[in-house]
This record gives C-alpha cells, structure tokens and sequence, in this order.
C-alpha cells in the first residue's frame, strides 16, 4: 500500500509526464485567456521540490530541484517557451488590466522581471542549475526576443548573448559536479553533456540566435562595426550566410541613416513652420498695434481757416472740363450787356495796368540798386588788395569761355527758360488769387 502511493503521489511521477500534464492543462487555459489559472497551474513544476524521504533515507542527498531542470529536452523546451510566452502576454495586458487580474503588486513583479530581464536569470538557475551554455537555444531565443520587444534598453540583452555564446558547448570541469551528475537519471545527466551543435535542428537555432544577435540586438545598440566582424569572424556561418548577413546589416544601417535624415529634415520643416508661425504673430501684432495708435490720433485732417483755395477744388474756373470761366457780363435777352457788367469789365482792365507797371518799376530800381552796390564794393575791393582784381579778371575770363561753348549757352539757355516759366507761372498764379 505504502509502494503504491508513492507510486501515485505527484513526487512519484516521473518530471517529464509531470510537466507534459501540466503543460496541456496551462495550454487550454491560456487559449481561453484565463492567465492567472493558467500561471498558477504552471508554477508547480518551475519551483524546486525537496526531496522525498525515502531518498533520504537510502543516502541521496541530492539539491532540490525543479521538475522542469529533470524533464526531457524536448518537454523542458515547451514549458519555458510556454511560460515565457505567458509572461509577456501578462505584461502586454497594461497597468490597469493587469491590476484587475493579478493585483497592482503581482504584475508590477511581472513587469519588472520581463523589462529588465530578471527572467533569463530565473531560467538559467531554476531549469539549467545555472550553467549559462546549458539552456537549450530555442529557449535562448524566445529569451532574447521577449527582451527585444519589451526592454528599452539592449545592453543586458546584449551581455546575456555573449555569455551564452562564448560558453554555448563548453564541457563541465568542475569534478565533484560530474560525479554528483553522475548519480542522477539520464535525463539529467544530457542536460550536463549536451553540446549544443549535435544535430542540424540545434545549428539551425544557433544560426537564428546569431542572426538575432548581429542583425537586431547590436545595431539597436548602434554596435554596427562589432556586427560586421562578429559576422565575418563566426564559425557557425557558412561563406553564403556571411554575405547575407552583411548585406542585410548595410541594408538596416543605410536604412537608419535614411530614417535620420528624413527626422532631421521633419525637424528643419517644423522649425521653419513654427518660426513662420511666430513671424505671422508678430506682424499681426505689429499691425494691430499701428491701428491702435491711428485710433487714437485725431480722425482726418482738418483745413485751417489760414489756408487758402487756390482754385483747386471743384468750384475754381479751372478744375474741369464741365467748368467754365465766367464771362465779364452776360448779354440780356436784347442782347444788351447790364450796367453793373460792364462797370465790373471797365474796372478790372483799368486795375490790370498799375498791377503791370509797378512790377516793373520796381525791378528797374533793384537791378540798378544792386549794379550799384557791385561797382561801388568792387572799387573798394581793387583799391584795397591789387590781386583781386586779377582773380577778377580770370573769373571773368573764364565765364567768357565758357559761354562761348555752343553746349553750355544751350544749356544756360535751358535753365533760364524754365526758370522764366516758373517766375512766369508764379506771377500769373498770384494774380488769379488776387483776382479771385
């Protein structure tokens, strides 16, 4: 009886019936997205058993161990993919989700573990004893891809590839762990011995972890050169991998300077955007700030009662074709001119004379005045220092020969025309105000 429950507990079934059960019932639970039953199904088989007391007694003193790091290879492998799986499935639920199914706690725990890469750790201790080159590769990259997705930063995903590529195969030196594994299933015993590239299946996941490793892990941590000669230096790749690989790794880089390129240009097209923007505001601040103070200024501009119409406007003789200058007297029906017209007409062409004679008087008497002046100042000015005269003299002698240049007395003649026509226009100008 005592045999035959031993025989039946669950410590007596074998690891890898054990976790091929488990497995199947954590499967259909996470199908029907139930991921706290199907963790919690899960775990039993990923946390370390003491051993029984019978193995104790018969002189095994074995570690404790989870059932998972006895399980076969090809168990072990579905298990940790499956549990890996789970778990960025948990963390891909959000905060709040998260929250509500598993607790604030618990899946800030979860999160934590994913992101910052604690659980490469756990499966290395709890499912390889903590031999880094043990793991199995698809395990490896499972790993190295939740990594990939959900870690902000590849600097651990990257020291964690290395590790396991510079130990991946290394035999177990350690003598009193090679007899204590001596002791254990044969299950166990293949974890220890495996080598990694024993079968094409093992190089093909050795071939993606490496892929994985120089193509997405290493340019993310903009480690393009030690890609490059990681790549050509590999022995697992053959001359035709090599050469893909390289060109994809220039392909992704030329393809992330394009992608810089584009950003930076976004970046010179919004600056520019933003500094019209700010130009736009400015000058409308600009604007409503003149209007602003044309507001405020008087509205117009009024005349001053000092300003005189000098016929400009639309009443004046002159303003257009429909005005016409009035005439001196208008006839009657008997075509006899009115006695006050004809007084106005006699009187404006007897005042019309003075007004020509005394500008001329007067012009007569300036000129003479001023001829006057020069002779007497010059007198004085030859009595007084002998050499202005002769500066004289060449004065004069030089406004001689200047004026006997036909081009100069057309010109001179020019400007005397036009400066007569103004004088003349001045003087007709002030005798219709003084006529209006």
């Amino acid at each position: 009886m005592s045999s035959h429950t031993q025989l039946s507990s669950p410590s007596s079934t074998s690891p890898t019936k054990l976790c091929s059960r488990t497995y199947k019932k954590a499967s259909q639970l996470f199908l029907t997205r139930r991921l706290p039953e199907a963790l919690s199904t899960l775990q039993p088989i990923l946390q370390s058993q003491q051993p029984s007391d019978d193995h104790q007694t018969n002189g095994d003193n074995s570690a404790a161990v989870a059932p998972i790091a006895t399980a076969s290879n090809t168990w072990r492998i579905k298990v940790w993919n499956f549990y890996i799986t789970l778990l960025s499935s948990i963390v891909e639920l959000g905060a709040e989700e998260g929250k509500s199914q598993f607790g604030q706690k618990e899946w800030k725990e979860f999160a934590t573990q994913v992101r910052e890469g604690g659980i490469w750790e756990n499966v290395v201790q709890i499912g390889y004893q903590g031999r880094e080159g043990s793991v199995d590769a698809e395990v490896v990259y499972v790993l190295a891809t939740l990594l990939l997705n959900h870690s902000a930063s590849q600097a651990l995903n990257q020291q964690r590839l290395e590790t396991y590529l510079s130990s991946y195969g290394q035999p177990n030196l350690d003598l009193a762990d090679r007899l204590q594994n001596a002791s254990t299933d044969f299950e166990q015993h293949r974890i220890s011995a495996t080598s990694g590239t024993d079968t094409p299946k093992d190089l093909a996941a050795r071939v993606r972890i490496i892929e994985l490793f120089t193509l997405h892990v290493l340019p993310r941590n903009e480690e393009w050169d030690y890609a490059q000669e990681f790549i050509n230096l590999s022995e697992v790749l053959d001359e035709e991998r090599k050469e893909l690989f390289l060109q994809t790794l220039e392909g992704l880089k030329e393809e992330k300077e394009r992608g810089e390129l584009r950003a930076a240009e976004l970046q010179r097209a919004k600056d520019a955007e933003l500094d019209r923007q700010r130009d736009d505001e400015r000058r409308k601040a600009e604007d409503e700030a003149a209007a602003a103070a044309r507001q405020q200024q008087p509205n117009g501009h009024k005349r001053n009662t000092s300003e005189v119409d000098y016929g400009i406007e639309k009443g004046s003789p002159r303003s257009g074709s429909k005005g016409k200058p009035p005439k001196p007297a208008d006839k009657s029906p008997n075509g006899k001119a009115t006695s006050r017209t004809s007084l106005s007409s006699s009187s404006s062409k007897n005042s019309k004379k003075p007004v020509k004679s005394e500008p001329r008087k007067n012009q007569v008497l300036a000129a003479a005045t001023a001829l006057r002046n020069l002779f007497r100042r010059l007198i004085q000015n030859v009595s007084g220092n002998p050499l202005s005269l002769a500066r004289t003299l060449l004065f004069v002698l030089g406004i001689l020969m200047a004026f006997s240049r036909q081009d100069i007395r057309d010109r001179v003649r020019r400007v005397t025309d036009s400066g007569w026509q103004k004088l003349k226009g001045t003087v007709g100008m002030g005798v219709k105000v003084s006529y209006i």
